[in-house]
Parts: structure tokens; sequence; C-alpha cells
């Protein structure tokens, strides 16, 4: 009979845990992102500072498309959307969900509301329109400059909008990537 110690056994599975979490995370990149100042408006038509009022104290998970979109956009609505069922604090701190319009010149807050609608967004989950300057000014400083709506890539955020560490993704993740990133950016 071989007995395994507990301290070797804990040890097996954070290394496991560690590899799985790196696995996952293989498409994030970390880095530093300045949110710009500006105030966007919600599906609600409230309006709310970027800086400040919606990365007070909790962490981010920010996605960017329109309300028209016949690609992509839904299959990024609906991963937020399970993200939004399952997730309520991680590492005792709120998360907040944001939907940024590609598209502000036609998403309108009450566009923006029946997408919320749609996708059974809660309170948590802000669907945001804005000026196309500041929202152009927004993709830019998170490197996400879009120059056809149509063929736009699929990028996602997970981070602390105060201290403005990130991971950035452009491409489809899974819940459980994103609940991953929710983790290491909290610890």
């Amino acid at each position: 009979m071989i007995r395994i110690s507990g301290f070797v056994m804990i040890g097996a599975l954070t290394v496991c845990a560690a590899a799985s979490a790196a696995q996952d995370s293989a498409a994030f990149v970390q880095g530093q992102i300045s949110l710009p100042q500006m105030t966007l408006v919600d599906h609600h038509a409230r309006p709310h500072a970027l800086r400040g009022e919606l990365d007070s104290g909790a962490l981010l998970v920010m996605t960017f498309s329109y309300t028209l979109c016949g690609s992509i956009c839904p299959i990024g609505n609906d991963i937020m959307a399970q993200l939004d069922d399952e997730v309520g604090t991680v590492g005792g701190r709120d998360v907040r969900l944001l939907s940024v319009t590609i598209d502000p010149q036609n998403d309108t807050p009450a566009m923006m509301a029946e997408a919320a609608q749609k996708f059974g967004a809660s309170d948590r989950w802000l669907w945001l329109t804005g000026h196309p300057g500041d929202i152009r000014r927004l993709l830019q400083s998170v490197g996400a400059p879009v120059h056809n709506l149509e063929l736009h890539d699929p990028v996602f955020l997970v981070g602390d909008g105060q201290t403005g560490e990130f991971f950035r993704t452009q491409t489809m993740p899974s819940v459980d990537e994103l609940l991953s990133m929710l983790n290491a950016i909290s610890s």
C-alpha cells in the first residue's frame, strides 16, 4: 500500500489547478489599461462616469458589440449572460458587467434596453452607449479600434478599473476562462 502525504496531494492539485488556469488564460494578455474619463449612458438612459462610478471597487468584465450585429456579438452576449447568471462576487468584490456599443450612432438607450432584456441582463450588467467620439476614444484606449462594424474582432476585458490591471483577449472566451481571469485579478 502506498501512502501519499496530504501535502504532496495538495501540492499536486495546486500544480494541476495552476496548469489549468494557465491553459485557460492562454488567449488573455495582462497589462495596464487606463480607462478614459468620460460619461456613458446606460440602457435606462442614466449617465455613468466610466472612471470613478463604474469602476468604484468592483471588478469589471467589459465587452464591445452592437445591437444590430448578426455575426459574433450575439455569441459574446450569450457568454456575458451566462457569466451574469453565475457570478456575484469574486474575492469579496462585486463584479460589474459592461457591454459597450461600437455603433453609438444607431445604438440608442432604447435599443440597448431591448438587447439587455433579450439577454436577461441583471442590475450588475449595464449596456452602454455614448457620444461617437467618446466611444472611439474608449476603443482606442483598450486597443480595440473598429474600422469595419461587420468585421470587428471580439474583445473582452477583465480587470480592475481602479488599478488599471486588466486581462484582454481578442478571442471568444468561455465563461470558465472569464471566471478564471476574475479570480486571478482579485488575488
